[in-house]
Formats: structure tokens, C-alpha cells, sequence
């Protein structure tokens, strides 16, 4: 299983992991991540960001999901899905090409064939993260806020299958997840069983009652 968490800055996306990797002790997360590619690049990133920075983030994102396709239970802090975000966003506010636009999409898009689910945790006023700095993080509250409705406008284009995101065959399945640590992780056991499996078909939470 590869598993990938999304969503704009301070969302509780690393506490949820923490969380999940504790209930589904079979799933580990990768000691390093995009973060230090940023850091060893000296990267501008977030509402800074530019072509240079984005397609060096995708790579590393992108050689992520290829290693760890390989390998089994995995759980990983943002995916190709959020560089696409990121990068709509420096497209709207005329920092990006329409044409790295389509490039980003273009491998986005493949690129997703290779995780098994993506859940996605949106920005609500129930249950709300205490914002914390970080030289990596934009806590600008309008362009969090905007990021967010990215993703959800993304969400959209998800479940209505147009293929504009999101792959047409071998897609990942996409899950909003919400509400506090402990009930994102209720949630999450609605999806996986106790070994951290999908539920199959001939399987269901509410067998038995009827």
C-alpha cells in the first residue's frame, strides 16, 4: 500500500502520520522528504516559488513515489498531487508558464498511477491546527486559504472523472478526511481494516447488522 497525505500548510498532515503509523504499526514514513531538497537547493518555494523551484520539488517527488512504488506499506507527508496545487496557484498569480503548467499536469498525471490512496485533509474551522513557523511553511492565512480551495476544486474534477488531474485508468482513490486527530483516524479505520488493507468488495463495516 502507498498512501500519500495532502493538503495546504498546517492542516495536522504530520500528526495524522504519526497517528496512522501507531493504529497501522505495518506502515513506516520516509526519514527525509522534498523538505531538504528546498534546503539544500536554497529553494523559493510556497507563494515564492517559481519554475525552477517546482520542477526540482516534482523531481524529487516524482523519484519518491518510483522508489517507494516497490516497496509496501509506505505512508508519505504530500505527493506530486500537491506540487500540481502549488504550481495552479503560481499559474493564477502569473509566476508560471501555461506551458509548465501543462508539463506539471502531464507528469502529474502519470505520476498518480503510482499510489494507492490519497487522503486529503481540507482546512475547516472544526478542530483547527495551532499554526506553528517554519522557514519552509507560508502561514499567510489568505494564501493557505487559497491553496485549500485549490484542492478542493481538484477534489471535484476527481469525483466527477474528467481526467483533467486525475488519471482516466489506474487511479488512486482520493478520501477527505476531517475532524480531530482521533476522529481523522475513525475516519481512516472506515476505509482500511486492521492490517491497513482496503476493504474488499465481500467485505463491510456493518456486517451482521442486517
Amino acid at each position: 500500500m502507498k498512501i500519500a497525505v495532502c493538503g495546504t500548510s498546517c492542516v495536522g498532515k504530520s500528526t495524522y502520520i504519526e497517528n496512522f503509523c501507531k493504529k497501522w504499526s505495518s506502515f513506516s514514513s520516509p526519514s527525509t522528504s522534498y523538505r531538504e531538497v528546498i534546503r539544500q537547493n536554497n529553494l523559493n518555494h510556497s507563494s515564492n516559488g517559481n519554475e525552477e523551484s517546482q520542477k526540482t520539488i516534482l523531481n524529487c517527488l516524482v523519484d519518491q513515489a518510483i522508489e517507494f512504488s516497490k516497496k509496501e506499506n509506505i505512508i508519505l507527508d504530500r505527493c506530486v498531487l500537491d506540487n500540481m496545487v502549488y504550481t495552479s496557484w503560481l499559474y493564477l498569480n502569473d509566476k508560471v508558464s501555461e506551458k509548465f503548467l501543462e508539463e506539471t499536469r502531464t507528469l502529474v498525471r502519470e505520476t498518480l498511477k503510482l499510489y494507492d490512496i490519497i487522503f486529503f485533509i481540507p482546512l475547516t474551522k472544526v478542530s483547527p491546527v495551532k499554526m506553528t513557523e517554519s522557514e519552509l511553511r507560508d502561514n499567510d492565512p489568505v494564501y493557505r486559504e487559497e491553496i485549500d480551495n485549490i484542492f478542493k476544486s481538484f477534489l471535484q474534477s476527481y469525483h466527477k472523472s474528467d481526467g483533467k488531474i486525475f488519471p482516466s485508468e489506474d487511479c488512486p482513490a482520493v478520501i477527505e478526511i476531517f475532524g480531530s486527530p482521533e476522529e481523522r483516524i475513525k475516519m481512516t479505520e472506515l476505509y482500511l481494516n486492521e492490517n491497513g488493507s482496503p476493504y474488499g468488495e465481500q467485505e463491510s463495516l456493518i456486517k451482521g447488522i442486517f
